[in-house]
């Protein structure tokens, strides 16, 4: 009995300690690709963020915090056409640490481009770059890998 009381004693106690150390992921991403035409096809990445969390959108100022962006890896068989765009737009707010007004995005993004198709089938590789705040700390920035199968 007192061998089992010591054992549930430190688990109590260094349970704090494992839970502390897990990395936090509030931001969620799924990714589709919708057929345009027979050259053209828009990659979208959909954003589901946590409750007391922001992530900043894609036009954010020189000096302020890291913006969010689509990168494609390089192929033959496609190439990215212009530049992302926010299909949910984000809000513009001041924000104290950065002391400049930033977009941001509150529970839910969601952010396009446009890809040249050159050769099917082709798998459109990439990675979606962000920062997340809340209003006790930011996260670094973070990438997701999408793999997207046009046939």
């Amino acid at each position: 009995m007192k061998k089992i009381t010591i054992l549930i004693l430190f688990f109590l106690a260094y349970t704090p300690l494992l839970t502390f150390g897990q990395v936090q992921q509030p931001v969620k991403w799924t990714f589709e690709v919708k057929e345009i035409n027979k050259y053209e096809v828009k990659v979208i990445a959909h954003a589901t963020i946590d409750d007391g969390w922001k992530m900043y959108g894609i036009k954010v100022p020189e000096n302020g915090p890291f913006p969010t962006n689509i990168v494609f890896e390089k192929s033959e068989n496609y190439r990215p056409l212009k530049k992302p765009a926010e299909v949910t737009p984000s809000t513009l707010k001041h924000d104290e640490v950065f002391n400049m007004d930033v977009p941001f995005f509150k529970k839910k993004a969601i952010i396009s481009q446009n890809v040249r198709i050159i050769k099917r089938p082709a798998v459109i590789k990439g990675y979606v770059e962000f920062m997340t705040c809340n209003n006790e700390s930011c996260l670094p920035p973070d990438e997701v890998e999408f793999n997207l199968e046009v046939k």
